[in-house]
């Protein structure tokens, strides 16, 4: 029986799909329970030593108690303005919806377009159309300025968007200032480190970027459509370590999950082994149109 044959399209996986995916970010429990833990026992502490120091403790407790909840307060605007945008781009679902969230972001971004993370989720909505406009949007953010828990976001989607357009030296100064220990969340963590790993991969350390990709398994149904960005790591890195037959089996797993990110193998630009593994592996699956022959006649 003949294998059924791979669709491919002009555009990437069904983006509306990929959005829907998105996490909503969340406060981290765990952590303000340390720190409210914390903050109890300075003041038992403070309450202890009061009849040895005065009042010393005590002040120093509340100075500490005013900082702490300035921060949490900070924190929660912060993940409640995260979880806004996510609604937004998780209702982005076809092309006239998300051009009414870009327009919602847009009427939501800050003077000069410093709020990182609307910019962020723009330049996610324009890039299936437009990838230059995506890059042009992210490139106009002044990351040292953003903040720090939201710079590595900007940091993975514009190296991201560079690799895919070829830049992949941008992508690797991009990718070496990229903390995953300080992103909680594992889809976006782990599209951290696929990022990481191509570009590492993709500029003469394929050895770091195969360390670092045996830490993150692609059928892990966690990842979402990450899965697919892991995967194209790994085809890359293979290919750089010369074991093409791993990277043929990352290829083939990588035309499961979405085979116009298989497709994009074949364009020019790419390393020619890994332009013809992609043909293969395309008409294997009956997903690569065979050439007409055509015959003269005289």
């Amino acid at each position: 029986m003949a294998k059924p044959k791979k669709q491919i399209t002009a555009a990437p996986k069904d983006v509306g799909e990929a959005l829907a995916e998105i996490e909503q970010p969340k406060m981290n429990w765990k952590v303000l329970g340390l720190i409210g833990l914390a903050l109890a026992v300075v003041w038992i502490i403070a309450g202890i030593l009061q009849p040895t120091i005065g009042y010393v403790g005590l002040i120093v407790a509340g100075v500490l108690t005013v900082v702490a909840a300035g921060f949490l307060a900070w924190v929660w605007r912060l993940t409640r303005k995260s979880a806004d945008i996510a609604a937004i781009l998780k209702g982005a679902t076809d092309k006239e919806s998300r051009l009414a969230a870009l327009e919602q972001l847009r009427a939501r971004q800050s003077p000069g377009g410093k709020d990182a993370l609307n910019a962020v989720a723009q330049a996610q909505l324009v890039a299936q159309e437009d990838p230059a406009e995506a890059i042009r949007i992210l490139e106009a953010i002044d990351i040292k300025k953003a903040p720090a828990v939201v710079q590595d976001d900007v940091r993975a989607n514009l190296a991201m968007f560079y690799l895919v357009a070829g830049r992949s030296r941008d992508a690797r100064e991009l990718a070496n200032e990229i903390r995953l220990d300080r992103q909680p969340q594992a889809r976006a963590k782990a599209m951290y480190a696929a990022v990481v790993a191509e570009a590492f991969a993709r500029t003469g350390d394929a050895e770091e970027a195969r360390k670092l990709l045996e830490t993150y398994d692609p059928k892990d149904k966690e990842y979402g459509q990450v899965s697919g960005m892991l995967l194209r790591a790994q085809v890359y890195t293979y290919a750089a370590t010369r074991k093409l037959g791993r990277a043929r089996e990352a290829m083939e797993q990588l035309l499961d999950v979405d085979p116009n990110m298989v497709a994009a193998f074949v364009q020019k630009g790419n390393r020619p082994e890994l332009t013809r593994l992609a043909k293969q592996v395309l008409a294997e699956a009956g997903a690569l149109p065979k050439q007409k022959m055509r015959v003269r006649t005289r």
